[in-house]
């Protein structure tokens, strides 16, 4: 809800164009922390200064406000295919960067699979890495467990994950998808819950955990969240946790953000 208030139409990002993921699930995590840290006023656990959210052009706004080129960067190698733990490492390490042009040799305006790997085996240059470690991503923590995920989530810290599941590409009246028996190797972002009796009851759950994909619009059905006015992003779902209990989840804090 808070992207789309500050960012409207960065979500879901342009559709993946390789195997890369996870990048793109890790940055629309840091989205999506980098929006709740500011949005919560407080200042900054390190420096004291009171942060906002970054300025970023139309089209960086259409390309998911944060870059998942940068990242994907530092996979180490040329194939595609990552770790959702190292991604969040390499945020903690080396920072992230915008979708925004910093010079005529560094463009990050607009996602694309050459820009994604322009470097693997080989890093980026310091110039570039000095820019990014402007704003790291200081700590990525694994959480397990419903209320760990609930309660990292109600705290404005998005989160990266990396399973085997998958789900229906259509949504019920709620917006929730079944899980299916296809599976993905896959990697998703994580950026809500919903833990109110009634959505538990009808759902059978412990709380439904609101998760959103690299495709573009790629799954329809609705949008409306139970009960209430509000609407999921396109791209996402809901989906019981019980469903997604075992993937490997890794939220991000603390980000040494813009003034």
């Amino acid at each position: 809800h808070y992207i789309e208030q500050i960012y409207p139409g960065s979500l879901p990002g342009p559709p993946q164009q390789r195997g890369d993921c996870v990048s793109h699930s890790n940055s629309v995590a840091a989205l999506a922390t980098i929006v709740g840290e500011s949005m919560s006023g407080q200042p900054d656990e390190i420096s004291g200064e009171v942060e906002g959210t970054p300025e970023v052009s139309p089209d960086g706004v259409r390309a998911g406000v944060i870059s998942s080129c940068y990242t994907y960067w530092f996979r180490g190698y040329n194939g595609d295919g990552w770790q959702c733990s190292l991604a969040a490492k390499t945020c903690a390490n080396y920072g992230v960067m915008l979708c925004k042009k910093y010079s005529d040799d560094l463009d990050l305006t607009n996602y694309s699979s050459s820009l994604a790997g322009k470097y693997g085996k080989r890093s980026p240059p310091s110039a570039v890495i000095d820019i990014g470690r402007q704003h790291l991503i200081r700590t990525a923590t694994r959480v397990t467990g419903y209320e760990q995920i609930r309660d990292f989530i109600s705290n404005s810290y998005g989160i990266s994950t990396c399973g085997g599941e998958s789900w229906s590409s259509v949504r019920d009246e709620c917006g929730v998808s079944k899980r299916t028996r296809k599976g993905w190797s896959h990697a998703v972002g994580l950026i809500g819950v919903d833990d109110r009796d009634a959505v538990k009851r009808r759902y059978n759950t412990a709380g439904l955990c609101l998760l959103i994909n690299s495709w573009g619009r790629w799954n329809s059905g609705s949008r409306s969240v139970m009960n209430s006015d509000l609407e999921i992003p396109a791209g996402s779902w809901w989906t019981r946790y019980e469903d997604m209990e075992n993937r490997s989840c890794y939220a991000l804090s603390s980000v040494r953000g813009w003034p």
